[in-house]
């Protein structure tokens, strides 16, 4: 499409991924705690994060934290357009959707309709506070 950016979608997306690990991270460290340990073997790892994403407050947690991410990629992926900023945010939702898609199959349906269903109009919010923040600098 004339205008939009394949490299900044790439560069949002890429920059949220790495948000999104290490609130991961967080969480397990939180949520987990000393049940996570270096010498658990794979099926022991499997055991306790199923515990982990059964406990409500990580998923509301996660919930959080993964729509201020997409807000923030929406942001960035419409500060670095610098043109059409909600058209950017859109496609970096969209791609958003796709790898939430592929990659959330462990967690409770609810919690992946409201994570999928929050993630494009995260994403124009973070154009949105794009836009506002741009506009301003102009004057």
């Amino acid at each position: 499409m004339r205008g939009i950016s394949i490299k900044v979608i790439v560069l949002a997306t890429l920059a949220v991924i790495g948000i999104d690990i290490v609130s991961g991270i967080a969480l397990a460290t939180i949520f987990g705690g000393p049940a996570l340990n270096a010498d658990m073997t794979d099926e022991q790892l499997k055991q306790a994060a199923a515990a982990m994403v059964e406990q409500p407050g990580y998923l509301t947690a996660a919930l959080i934290l993964g729509t201020g991410s997409t807000i923030l990629g929406g942001y960035l992926a419409a500060r670095l357009a610098r043109t059409v900023p909600y058209f950017h945010a859109l496609a970096f939702g969209v791609l958003g959707v796709v790898l939430g898609v592929l990659t959330s199959s462990e967690l409770p349906t609810w919690f992946r309709v409201v994570g999928l269903g929050l993630t494009v109009p995260a994403a124009l919010l973070g154009a949105w506070f794009a836009k506002r923040q741009f506009g301003a600098d102009r004057n």
